[in-house]
């Protein structure tokens, strides 16, 4: 192991609540294909530090953004949020390249030239990448899950995680269990079908969470 995916608690919200003001995904298809910041989300755990929205926003607390600024990690972006001014909109844009052979897109769009949906985390990186340290955040080259609700993977090195477990920075179990469901299955699975593998320990997660 090199690095990992990190994910974050819920925010049990839409950064956009409606599709039809969105700005940051294809027109025709209604895939997301930006990263669009709405200044008008008001966070609603402002107990997290890195959250993720129902559709697949990264926001993140002024603690989290103050330990990247401190590590000196290069290639991120904070925007904050006027209405939650403690937060920022966190985008990554280093790529990591991982190995999607085992990945599966689906419906190939060429109106913008996506997927409607990447599904099956990818469990390696590619053969002949390197990184020269194993301290970092970067990300996946494409966005996963379906249409409008897809995001770029998170991938920090095995020291960057050390680092953010000694600062207290914690993952959500729900989301590290979605995640390890989809490793080890070489094969499309719905949402329900998810929901099923999870009900035994979370008998009350919504498809919001799972997409």
């Amino acid at each position: 192991m090199v690095a990992k995916i990190i994910v974050g608690t819920d925010e049990k919200g839409f950064v956009y609540p409606k599709v039809q003001e969105r700005t940051d995904i294809c027109p025709i298809c209604k895939n997301r294909i930006a990263d669009v910041a709405n200044l008008d989300y008001k966070v609603k755990n402002k107990k997290g530090n890195f959250l993720g929205t129902y559709d697949h926003y990264i926001l993140v607390s002024q603690k989290f953004k103050d330990f990247c600024e401190e590590n000196h990690y290069e290639g991120l972006e904070f925007i904050q949020l006027p209405k939650s001014p403690l937060f920022y909109y966190f985008i990554v844009h280093n790529i990591y390249e991982l190995d999607y052979k085992e990945s599966l897109f689906l419906n190939y769009r060429d109106c913008c030239g996506s997927y409607d949906e990447t599904v099956i985390t990818p469990r390696y990186c590619k053969q002949d990448f390197y990184m020269d340290t194993d301290d970092f955040i970067c990300r996946s080259e494409y966005r996963f899950a379906s249409f409008s609700n897809k995001s770029y993977l998170t991938v920090v090195g095995l020291e960057t995680a050390d680092k953010l477990k000694k600062a207290g920075f914690k993952y959500t179990s729900k989301r590290e269990k979605i995640i390890e469901i989809f490793s080890h299955e070489d094969r499309y699975l719905s949402a329900k079908q998810v929901q099923q593998l999870l009900e035994t320990d979370f008998p009350n997660m919504s498809y919001d969470t799972i997409y």
